[in-house]
């Protein structure tokens, strides 16, 4: 059976040692610019030679996260931060931006390279395309499921897979609410988390509109993944890299879930017994679960997938209110509570969460009470009786959880030749499995023995003291002359001397990487573009473009089927072939045949050599991304005709509500239906939209695969741009209709046709 990985986030040193102890295979980690977590602690220089060394010496390697959209004046900054990444010996970078890609590739060519998750590669014709750029790795996407991931692992690319951890309920790198509602863009590692937030789902159909509340109101919240059952069907599909997402989470966090996978895969791989306890699952739900789902991998959906009550730490239940007094409050407890833990009342009004600091049973301060006991609290919150307690923090488990990576060790597998000759130099050689050797002499000759010579059984017993280093002596060959002897004192230093040679010579993995120029081939011109390029969903929207005189006009399959007209925009998510003629393309798969087609504002062009990677794969035209602005998109023109000594077809998107989120879940189906079946017909009966706090209305599309599509809650109307675009060499303009009827697209449209 094939060997597989356990990757472990570590967000911080002690993260990082807590991964390795538990029995991580690799690690990723973030430094401190370029990574999709920006606000976690992340490693500095220093810090990030510290850890590759620490986890290398183990065997463990070390991934890192390059994985943002680099902006225009960042590429050389990004180029040289890798440079300096390789110098330190990480084994691996991981990569969003695919003109950055296309960069490292050729600087850095034995570099290896991961598509993140965020590069949303998720179909045959995306995969091929990263083997064929020298990726090793490609981060399926959280959506993908077990039936998917059975095919892709036929193609020669090692798959990472998601196993544990947080989910996103949009598709990652697809997503910019957190970035166009609160200038915080997730493609730069700044998600503020707005599927965390609260919302209620609008209906307006012939009877009117009406709020469906009930009880949702963190609509777009999902559960923590969690496939702990599932690790024998998984390693059976092909998943290479077993991934546990965490790098926010604490490092008793990243020890138990780690502690968790290996015991399972080391199982499963030994054909053992594993059995996912009723206790072992609570250790887990203490540690960090907002509930458990095995997610779009097993086809969990609506209700088992979403936990539209909570977004934050769930914990598990130990008890209720049962009565309080001015000073005091009583809980009935079903599970154990100590000083020291932390809990959460779950109130009607809002939840109370601290740390237990006095714990009281019949009157008396206790430590620790037990399942069944009636136990009481200082009363320093607000309290309702039935109110259900949670506890969200275990203080002995974490005290355990600690000892399990500060107290505990792992030990690397050595092996020893001690030769004492008469008259010679003792010699002690050791190797590891690895293939790394280091060998060290005595500093006098060996004598001989004047009363005792030194035995074997207390060389060997010498060698055997080895618990002060990382490793542990499988096999010790000894070639001894009979009455002879070496200090013990001696023996000892030969045995720290040699291991502290192999251990630092197990720092270093990659010692032969090159570091080459970069040769920018020179790009072809182009035939220029009609000026107005228009995406429509609906027939009137498309008999808008055509009256004005629109001479590129995109829409989905099924609207072009119907009419037999305009060109074809193909999904986001695209799992079927794509079709041969000319097309919009919206992920990076469907540049893999280098047919000819144009690319949309969802490929994530905001540098000009992204915008180079799809004009040299056959792109007439390329959309800059949502989140440039219209300085950075004159800049990208600027910087390509210097680069490239060619003109470009670049298209600047000057009006259209913004696809804020791309999602497998659809809330319509999870709240008026029963959450558990797709093609309910409901989104073709009545309009829906998310509505949050605030009263911002966000409209939603679903699509014929019941993919639900989040619109912003305006257009944004960039038509004022277009007279300073122009000057840049911006030659065409994009304008997407999704809600519009056939008025507003001839206003709009009018007044796009005045300025071009």
């Amino acid at each position: 059976m094939k060997k597989v990985e356990l990757l472990a986030p570590a967000g911080s040193l002690e993260a990082l040692q807590a991964a390795v102890m538990n029995g991580a295979d690799a690690v990723y980690l973030g430094g401190k610019h370029y990574g999709a977590r920006a606000f976690a602690n992340n490693f500095d220089e220093a810090e990030m030679k510290q850890a590759v060394e620490y986890a290398h010496q183990y065997g463990v390697r070390v991934f890192v996260t390059v994985n943002t959209l680099i902006y225009e004046e960042e590429i050389h900054s990004c180029l040289d931060y890798i440079g300096k990444l390789q110098e330190l010996d990480v084994d691996a970078v991981l990569l969003q931006d695919l003109g950055l890609a296309m960069l490292v590739r050729q600087r850095y060519p034995n570099l290896e390279l991961h598509a993140s998750t965020q590069m949303h590669i998720h179909n045959r014709e995306g995969i091929a395309l990263m083997k064929e750029l020298g990726f090793q790795r490609v981060v399926l996407p959280r959506e993908t499921s077990i039936e998917d991931i059975r095919e892709y692992a036929k193609l020669g690319m090692d798959l990472e897979v998601f196993v544990q951890g947080a989910l996103c309920v949009s598709y990652s790198g697809q997503c910019l609410m957190s970035s166009l509602t609160l200038s915080r863009s997730g493609n730069r590692g700044e998600c503020a988390q707005n599927c965390r937030m609260q919302y209620s789902l609008e209906k307006t159909d012939m009877y009117g509109t009406q709020v469906l509340k009930g009880k949702h109101k963190y609509l777009l919240s999902p559960k923590d993944l969690n496939t702990l059952f599932h690790i024998g069907e998984l390693i059976d599909a092909g998943v290479y890299s077993f991934k546990i997402e965490g790098r926010m989470k604490r490092p008793e966090y990243v020890a138990l879930m780690t502690a968790c996978y290996r015991k399972a895969i080391d199982a499963y791989m030994a054909k053992e017994p594993f059995e996912v306890s009723a206790a072992l699952r609570e250790e887990m739900q203490k540690i960090f679960n907002r509930g458990f789902t095995a997610g779009h991998i097993f086809h969990e959906m609506g209700s088992h997938l979403m936990n539209p009550l909570r977004p934050n730490h769930m914990g598990i239940e130990i008890g209720k209110i049962v009565s309080f007094t001015k000073d005091k409050v009583q809980i009935l407890l079903t599970k154990q509570l100590s000083q020291g833990d932390g809990i959460r009342i779950l109130n009607e009004k809002e939840d109370c969460g601290f740390t237990i600091n006095r714990l009281y049973v019949n009157g008396y301060l206790v430590k620790q009470a037990e399942a069944g006991t009636l136990v009481e609290l200082d009363k320093t919150f607000y309290a309702q009786k039935g109110s259900r307690v949670l506890k969200t923090s275990d203080c002995k488990q974490l005290l355990n959880l600690q000892d399990s990576y500060k107290k505990n060790k792992r030990y690397v597998a050595a092996y020893a030749e001690f030769t004492m000759q008469l008259g010679a130099h003792a010699r002690l050689s050791v190797m590891d499995t690895d293939g790394f050797y280091a060998a060290c002499e005595s500093l006098d000759k060996v004598e001989k023995a004047i009363k005792t010579p030194l035995s074997k059984e207390r060389i060997v017993q010498q060698l055997q003291k080895s618990k002060d280093s990382i490793f542990q002596l499988e096999g010790i060959e000894l070639t001894v002359d009979e009455q002879t002897t070496l200090p013990i004192k001696e023996i000892n230093r030969m045995r720290r001397e040699a291991l502290e040679q192999l251990a630092n010579q197990r720092k270093l993995r990659h010692p032969h990487r090159l570091t080459k120029s970069i040769a920018l081939p020179k790009q072809k011109e182009m035939s220029p573009l009609a000026p107005i390029i228009a995406v429509v969903h609906t027939k009137e929207q498309y008999e808008a473009c055509q009256k004005a005189g629109i001479a590129m006009i995109f829409m989905y399959e099924e609207l072009h089927d119907k009419l037999q007209q305009g060109y074809v925009r193909t999904p986001r998510v695209m799992k079927q072939a794509y079709p041969d003629e000319f097309v919009m393309i919206q992920e990076n798969g469907g540049s893999y045949a280098k047919r000819p087609f144009l690319c949309d504002t969802s490929c994530n062009i905001i540098n000009h050599h992204s915008a180079a990677f799809f004009f040299q794969r056959g792109a007439r035209g390329v959309c800059f991304s949502l989140e440039a602005s219209l300085a950075q998109c004159c800049e990208i023109v600027k910087a390509y005709e210097a680069s490239y000594q060619a003109k470009g077809n670049f298209i600047y998107p000057v009006y259209g509500r913004e696809e804020l989120m791309l999602s497998e879940y659809c809330a319509i189906n999870a709240i008026e239906k029963d959450s558990d079946k797709k093609q309910c017909g409901l989104c073709r009966k009545a309009e829906y939209a998310l509505v949050d706090i605030k009263g911002q209305r966000y409209p939603l599309l679903c699509d014929k695969d019941c993919r639900m599509h989040i619109l912003n809650a305006q257009p944004r109307n960039r038509i004022a741009d277009i007279k300073q675009a122009k000057q840049a060499g911006i030659t065409s303009f994009l304008c997407v209709f999704t809600k519009e009827n056939k008025t507003q697209c001839v206003d709009i449209l009018q007044k796009l046709r005045g300025e071009v």
